[in-house]
This record gives C-alpha cells, structure tokens and sequence, in this order.
C-alpha cells in the first residue's frame, strides 16, 4: 500500500472518529474505483453504512471485505453485526461462533455473541459470555452496564445497582451508568445523597460531552423529582431536553402526511377481499400506544398468565412495514399490494424460534405499532390487541422525564411532543372507528383504579383461561426489557396519577396544545 493511501486512510479513520460518515463514504468510494481490493475500505465504507443505518449496503461493503481477505476478521465481526440489525441471528451466530472458535479470546466477537444472546432473551448465556470477557479485559464499563440491564429484566434490582456502582468505579465518567442508577435509586432516602453530590459535581466538568450532559440532567431531574423539589427537577429535565433536541430533525409534515395517506388507502380498501390471511396470528397479542401510558403494566400483568410470554418492543412487523409501503417518504400503493401476498405471520414465527420464549401466545409491545394497526388486521387477523392510554397530560409529562433508547425526534421537544400526540391520538380514533369492537381500549387510570376486575377483563379479551397469577405482576419472574422495568416490577401504585399538576406552570406550551385534545 503507498504511503499516498495510508495518509488518505488516516484522514478516513479521522472523519470516522469525528462522525462524518458520508463524507466517509463519498471518499472510499473514490478511492475504491482506484484500489477495489483494498479490503480495509470496504471495512470502513461497511461500518460507515452501519452507523447511517444502511444496513443493506453495510452487508455488501463487509461481503466485499471478506472476498478480498478471509483473514479480515474486523469484517467478518463487523457484518455479524448487521446480520443481527437485521434479525437474520443464524447468519450472525455463525460467523461469530466460528470466530471464537479461531480465537476464543476475541473481545469483540464474544462481546457482539454476548448482545445477541441478551437481545434474544437468551440472558444466562448473555451473563456468561460478559463475565468470561470480563476476565480478559476487566476495564469495559459498559459490560457492567448491559448486566446490569439483564438483571433489572430479571428483577433482579440489588444485583443491578451493584453492576452500575462497578461500572462506575471504572470510568467515573460513564454517565449513562450514572442514568440507569438513577431510575433504581430513590432519592427521597438521604442514603443516595452522595450520589446527587457527586453528578452536581461530574456537571462541573468542562470536558463532558453533550450524550454526558443529557443522562446527567435526566438523572439529576429524577432525582430532585424523588425529593419533591420541582423547581430543580424540571430545571434538570428541561436542560437534558434542550440538549437531546438540539440536533434532531423532526418533521410534523412528514407524520401528518402518514396519517393522511394510512387513512386515505385503509378507507378504499375492503380487508374482507384478503382472504389468504384469515386464520393467522392467533398466538400474537399487540400491545401499543405512547411510551409511558401504561403499556409496560399491561405486558406485565398478561405475561403473568402462565401461557404467555414477551418478547417487548421486538420492533419486527413494525420495521417489515416501513421497508415494504414507501417509496421516498410516500406510501407506494404497488409496494403494499405486493406485501399483501406475503406470509408475515409465518415469517414471525420462524423468527421467535431464535428467541427464549416457549409458551404458545406472545406479546408484541412494540409501542409505534399503533400508526399500523391497519396491517396487524390484514396480516394477523386472529391476534389481539390491546391500545393503552392515559391522561395527556400526565402521559406526555412522564415522555419529559424520561431518556429513550430511540431517536425519535418528538421526545424531546414541547411543541413536537404535543403535535405528534394529536395525531397519534387522531390516528387511534380512526382505528377504533375502522375496526369497531376490536381493538381494547385499556385506560390506564381505570386499570390502576380497579385492578382486579379490570386485569380479568383484559385476560377474558386475550381469550385466555383466568390464570389467577395475572394479579401478582410485581411477582412474575418472566424477564420483560423496558425503560418501565422497575416500576412495572411494583406492585400497583397511583402516584402517577394527576402527577402534571406538579408542572403546570412549566409545560405550558406542552399543555396548552393537549387542551386541544377531543
């Protein structure tokens, strides 16, 4: 290799590092057209397509790597990676078996073979893998992290705080173990004062980068929240907002014309045509809404019932739609009327048996499935499912004060927040009006207010046999991943209720739009 094309490979790697990815691209692929066997620049155009969230042509990039040198095991762990973004686990387990098997001290394979197996519910095998990299390379803060986060599915609650102290004795730095141990600590015991102490005092720190400052501010908003203190908590709150928002790019347009568009094809479109379909999806019941409107209690109580378990925010049909109905931003009615013949229910199913779940029925809660409820009827006829809502105002107050794991845009603003919320809500409406008597309403309020008639309720619409386990939620073992986790693993609380009264005079813009809601 010339010393002409390392010196451009460096300045690569360094806008790499910097996170201007399609400069990245742009450049390797002039320089492929020089040097196509350069395997180290189909490794750095694959990850650069990983990291814009192309993982198709990621796949390609990486393949590409792999033909030129069989020895890149860089590219070889690095496309297991994208196998596994696109749920294809077999072809990802495989080249990362076969690396570990090469070198069973490779930190990245055993790392990427830990995530997939706690991504796929496989957690004891997850714990394994981290504690055995932990052996090799002890200094890896994350790891404690992502332990951590399999033991809160667990319920496992002392455990998990002692991974997030351990993470944290490592990098003091590595503030979003400081983030997740905020949502386990409760403030209000004066024992965790050290711990607002020293977050107050990790802010003063000129070096924080702007991910630093968020879960900083989030943590610090909970924790004064615990403490009653509002002022500070929402100073704290809307601080981590204003810097999540800061940078995203959120288009109302583009959600208004998908709700147009979702409307407009379901209501020229007669389901009962769709034969093919009839009798699939029995085993499926889908849990949707907003996050924070009480969908996490739900998944708890019904995965009680000793016939169900949850694969939670799967995220599969969701992402299979948005793949197969747009062509540039716009809803393709070609496109959908080729899905229509697909067999997705029987693609599901071939999918979950890679996950550790073996009872018949399975819960879905992936939360934005509630803008294609249209397609859960056309394609799973026979499933359930089950809309979760609560007070506007208390929903969209709870979406403020929490950090996601999502990008979504409108997390993080007032007006955005508000907006989308009326569309969402819009959208529900036509649902329940498209498929009248379908779809259960759960009211959160309700739910929390007359727990028990309410939970036999919701089990005899599951059409499930009563399971009288359903009423003890906070003692079902059955792992769930949410960013709800510890309070779903309570017993039943009203605290929540009414809550937005404590920001009134805060969350003005906020709640001046969800006036508007009818």
């Amino acid at each position: 290799m010339s010393s002409n094309i390392d010196k451009e490979i460096q300045i690569l790697v360094n806008k790499y590092n910097y996170g201007d990815f399609n400069s990245v691209l742009k450049k390797c692929s002039k320089l492929l057209e020089i040097y196509p066997k350069n395997d180290f620049l189909w490794n750095l155009s694959g990850l650069s397509f990983q990291r814009i969230g192309n993982i198709k042509n990621s796949i390609t990039s990486f393949q590409n790597a792999i033909s030129i040198n069989s020895n890149n095991h860089s590219a070889k762990n690095n496309l297991a990676i994208s196998y596994k973004s696109n749920k294809e686990f077999s072809k990802a387990e495989n080249l990362l078996v076969s690396l570990i098997k090469e070198n069973p001290n490779y930190v990245n394979a055993l790392v990427n073979f830990a995530n997939m197996k706690n991504e796929t519910y496989f957690f004891d095998e997850a714990i394994s893998t981290y504690e055995k990299v932990l052996k090799i390379e002890k200094n890896l803060p994350e790891l404690h992290l992502n332990i951590s986060n399999i033991l809160q599915a667990k319920n496992q609650m002392d455990e998990a705080k002692n991974h997030l102290h351990k993470a944290i004795e490592i990098n003091e730095f590595f503030t979003l173990a400081d983030q997740n141990l905020s949502m386990l600590l409760d403030y209000s015991d004066e024992s965790n004062n050290d711990h607002i102490d020293k977050m107050i005092n990790k802010l003063k720190n000129p070096n924080l980068n702007n991910n630093d400052l968020i879960n900083l501010h989030f943590a610090l908003g909970k924790a004064y929240e615990d403490k009653k203190d509002y002022e500070n908590s929402f100073k704290h709150f809307e601080s981590g907002n204003k810097a999540k928002d800061k940078n995203s790019k959120f288009s109302l347009k583009y959600f208004e014309n998908l709700a147009k568009d979702l409307k407009s094809f379901f209501l020229n479109l007669d389901i009962s045509k769709i034969k093919q379909h009839s009798n699939k999806g029995g085993n499926k019941i889908f849990i949707l809404g907003l996050p924070r409107s009480g969908t996490t209690l739900l998944e708890k109580i019904i995965s009680s019932h000793s016939e169900v378990n949850s694969v939670s925010e799967i995220g599969y049909f969701y992402d299979l739609i948005n793949k197969n109905i747009f062509s540039e931003n716009s809803i393709d009615n070609n496109k959908i009327n080729s899905l229509l013949y697909q067999d997705l229910d029987k693609k599901y199913d071939e999918l979950l048996k890679f996950y550790n779940v073996k009872n018949k029925y399975i819960i879905d809660k992936t939360l934005t499935n509630f803008w294609y409820v249209g397609f859960i009827k056309i394609f799973f006829p026979k499933s359930k499912i089950i809309h979760s809502y609560r007070n506007p105002k208390d929903n969209c107050l709870s979406i403020y004060k929490n950090l996601f794991k999502t990008n979504e845009a409108w997390l993080y603003n007032q007006n955005n927040m508000g907006e989308y919320y009326l569309i969402y809500n819009e959208m529900m409406k036509f649902w329940n009006e498209i498929f009248e008597g379908e779809i259960y309403n759960n009211k959160y309020e309700d739910l929390v207010n007359n727990k028990d008639s309410k939970t036999k309720e919701i089990i005899k619409f599951c059409n499930l046999d009563w399971d009288e386990k359903c009423l003890n939620h906070h003692k079902n073992l059955n792992p769930i991943k949410t960013l709800s986790i510890n309070q779903a693993n309570k017993a039943i609380y009203k605290t929540s209720i009414n809550s937005s009264k404590f920001y009134n005079d805060k969350l003005t813009e906020l709640y001046s739009i969800l006036d508007r809601v009818s």
